[in-house]
């Protein structure tokens, strides 16, 4: 079944949205079946599948071109693995400032490929949208300590 593109905006918007909620919800305190220490693990996990995810997007992206920009494919493999060693270090501000940094980059080579017209612009401003709430919940993790 064929979506309409406006369904298919609205479905991408909510999902992208609803994929920053765990990033959110790990920030609380008071979550009764997580200490301090689970909850940092697991926003660290939850961000090295995400930016997996995001890096897997930009690669499917630019493969449909004839002939992809190699930057782009390179630079988003980079941050992926740096993302995912940030799992191999000491939980703490590091390992959060190494995603941090990763979903930054990640963004930067989306701007690329907006500049370039391989992304729409709804997409693009979503996406900037998204990265400020992630980073913004990076910045607070990382003042928690």
């Amino acid at each position: 079944m064929m979506m309409s593109a406006l369904f298919s905006r609205r479905l991408t918007e909510a999902l992208t949205y609803a994929g920053a909620l765990p990033f959110l919800l790990l920030l609380l305190p008071g979550l009764p079946f997580l200490d301090a220490a689970a909850r940092l693990s697991a926003f660290l996990a939850y961000g090295a599948v995400i930016a997996g995810f995001m890096a897997g997007a930009l690669w499917g992206l630019v493969q449909r071109e004839d002939q992809p920009p190699v930057v782009p494919v390179m630079a988003s493999n980079g941050l992926e693995l740096a993302a995912w060693a940030s799992l191999l270090i000491a939980p703490g501000p590091v390992a959060l400032a190494v995603q941090f940094t990763a979903f930054i980059g990640l963004l930067a080579i989306d701007r690329q490929l907006a500049g370039r017209n391989l992304e729409k612009p709804w997409y693009w401003r979503l996406r900037l949208r998204i990265t400020a709430i992630v980073c913004l919940a990076y910045a607070v993790r990382i003042a928690l300590g």
